[in-house]
């Protein structure tokens, strides 16, 4: 072999290996991501995960996980999670069609989701793993809850509800069999002495300029301020609501869920969303 073609054969000998040391990384990085969604999905039916209901949590990673003692979760529609993500004015507050947009819970829980959307109507279509429908909540008019539905079998179901025109609102609820239970939080804020017996779990969202006034309100009716957030939300700032919001956590324990939902009705139609 002369000297040209050797280091010819040299040359792409070595943009060989260069190209699979690049390809590798990224194989390794993309089979990660799978295995990681697998063992969410999948992994001994929830019985290792721990309870998480931060708040902050939920903001970053559009996922609330409950515990064992939790009969009763509230999602949240929010106000303007009906337009798209990138329009070129922002309507929504934050990037999440549901708060939370993902909830893992156990088997029994009953879940309701409640239209904080002002002015609008949802209907969410729930369905389970094979894509069949399971449940739908009729129409939902704002300020007020879904009928309720009692998740009996585990896995993963995945709901849905029209926004704007083009817009599909999504979210899903993993039901499985998680060991641990939902505590209080350190920062929690009671007038109950009831608020370490949790049994439900729900997410508001309201103005943060009036925070105080409002977990006044919520303890006051015997509702626990379980931990909050604020964030800057992706409008930039409107009138009467500022540019920060926050979202609460909210808990209870023994009290009748009917009359939480009435007193957050009221709380939720005076807020000055639009």
């Amino acid at each position: 072999m002369n000297s040209i073609n050797k280091n010819s054969s040299i040359h792409l000998f070595l943009a060989i290996v260069g190209t699979l040391g690049l390809l590798i990384p990224a194989s390794y990085s993309l089979n990660n991501e799978v295995n990681a969604q697998l063992n969410i999905s999948s992994s001994d039916d929830g019985g290792n995960l721990q309870p998480n209901i931060s708040a902050e949590s939920i903001f970053n990673t559009k996922t609330m996980t409950l515990g064992n003692n939790i009969k009763n979760l509230v999602i949240l529609i929010p106000n303007e999670g009906h337009h798209a993500a990138g329009e070129d004015s922002e309507a929504r507050f934050l990037d999440q069609h549901f708060v939370a947009e993902n909830a893992v819970v156990n088997t029994g829980t009953t879940v309701q989701w409640f239209n904080g959307d002002a002015g609008h109507e949802r209907t969410i279509d729930v369905k389970d793993d094979t894509g069949n429908s399971v449940f739908n909540t009729g129409e939902i008019v704002d300020s007020q809850a879904s009928t309720p539905f009692t998740f009996s079998n585990p896995g993963v179901y995945n709901y849905e509800a029209e926004g704007d025109p083009g817009v599909t609102m999504t979210g899903s609820v993993t039901v499985g069999n998680i060991q641990s239970s939902v505590t209080p939080s350190s920062t929690a804020i009671s007038s109950s002495s009831n608020s370490s017996n949790i049994d439900t779990v729900g997410i508001l969202m309201v103005p943060t300029q009036d925070i105080d006034d409002y977990i006044q309100q919520l303890t006051g009716a015997g509702i626990t301020v379980d931990n909050t957030y604020d964030f800057k939300d992706l409008r930039g700032g409107q009138e009467g609501t500022g540019d920060t919001q926050t979202l609460i956590v909210w808990t209870t324990g023994g009290k009748d869920l009917g009359e939480t939902l009435s007193f957050l009705s009221g709380l939720s139609a005076d807020l000055p969303y639009s």
